[in-house]
């Protein structure tokens, strides 16, 4: 007989993760989880909001996050943990998680206020958030972005078009980032705008594969409460940095995992025409080197440091993974992914692949990020 466990804030991540697995192992409502496969955004989301639930109400997912906003306390690498944790148990992570982890630190350390009535219900996957950032002319170049914010009273109202948001169809509110003065970086605020209101307008993005991994948000005098700021007015440039860490770095760790996962699976399955040794080799390697970087970046910022422009190298080291893995995937399936529609087989490979093709732009494109490093952790001059 399995003896039952229950989180406990005191666990060490090693301790939390033995326990954590003891537990998928042995209760009966994981099962419809284990090895589910569905390339479809919305019924994925649906299906995965269970186990982001299920988790929530048994403890698990609380653990690492504070007391005060419905956390359990207790070391915050025990997040990281349970990602890895789920990954080797073949359970793919909600979606509501991947962004959590980028949108939960900036309310906890920039808007305590938020944090207090939301983190809860975003945790639990009873709410679902997306970010705001680009536009159709302001990509990486967050500083020229239009999307303005004016005052109406004691609150604010925002006007503009934001696009590229991922799993923006999936959301009720975006954590946004609008102009509210003088051009360039001084003049930006982040915000949060509720999406069930006049003036919104969420439109999907039909990506590649056919599915609506992406959205575009179309704003006209949307009502942005006035303790709706997440940060002072004029610092959301320096918010939006704090947050883009987080994007960099525990995002990477999550898709460490999962790059480790699928480059196994193809493996396992190899077609005609497999390519050479050293061709995956570089792909194990390129993983690899992505969570030994990840889990530094990690464990930095569980101990509350701000890295800033050295998440660069994360985002970097995750578009060779990326690209990598699935490039080899592509190679050992061939030609299943090219040609099989079964939603559990080919079409689910195919659209990992095609989404994998966005590695070097979505983020802080390729390019950027090398300039970033080049300048700014390598101190070399600027062109010109």
């Amino acid at each position: 007989m399995v003896q039952l466990v229950f989180p406990d804030n005191r666990w060490s991540p090693q301790e939390y993760a033995r326990a954590f697995a003891t537990f998928l192992a042995s209760d009966t409502r994981i099962a419809r989880y284990r090895g589910y496969r569905n390339a479809v955004v919305e019924e994925a989301a649906e299906h995965l909001a269970g186990l982001q639930a299920l988790l929530f109400d048994e403890g698990w997912s609380r653990i690492g996050w504070p007391i005060e906003v419905g956390g359990l306390g207790g070391d915050p690498v025990c997040r990281a943990a349970m990602f890895e944790t789920l990954t080797l148990a073949d359970i793919p992570l909600p979606e509501g998680y991947l962004t959590l982890e980028i949108l939960a630190p900036v309310l906890l350390v920039h808007a305590p206020h938020l944090a207090d009535r939301y983190f809860a219900a975003l945790l639990r996957g009873d709410e679902v958030w997306c970010q705001g950032f680009s536009e159709p002319d302001a990509g990486s170049d967050l500083a020229s972005l239009t999307t303005r914010l004016v005052p109406d009273g004691d609150d604010w109202r925002v006007t503009g078009q934001k696009v590229w948001s991922s799993f923006g169809i999936l959301a009720n509110r975006s954590v946004l980032l609008a102009r509210s003065g003088e051009p360039g970086h001084r003049g930006l605020t982040m915000v949060l705008v509720d999406f069930d209101q006049p003036g919104v307008e969420v439109r999907p993005i039909r990506t590649e594969d056919g599915h609506n991994h992406l959205a575009e948000i179309f704003l006209d005098g949307a009502l942005v409460a006035g303790d709706h700021l997440i940060g002072p007015l004029g610092g959301g440039w320096a918010t939006a940095m704090y947050m883009l860490q987080w994007e960099r770095g525990a995002w990477g760790w999550q898709q460490q995992g999962k790059f480790h996962r699928r480059l196994e699976e193809a493996l396992a399955a190899p077609g005609p025409h497999p390519p050479s040794a050293e061709a995956i080799g570089r792909a194990y390697l390129a993983t690899t080197a992505l969570r030994v970087r990840t889990r530094n970046t990690v464990h930095r910022l569980a101990r509350e440091e701000e890295i800033a422009a050295e998440t660069s190298i994360d985002k970097l080291l995750l578009v060779d993974a990326e690209v990598q893995v699935f490039d080899i995937a592509r190679r050992l399936l061939a030609p299943c992914l090219e040609t099989d529609d079964d939603p559990a087989a080919g079409e689910w490979w195919r659209s990992e692949f095609l989404y994998s093709r966005a590695a070097p732009i979505y983020g802080g494109s390729q390019e950027i990020q090398r300039t970033l490093v080049a300048q700014r952790l390598l101190g070399l001059p600027r062109e010109g």
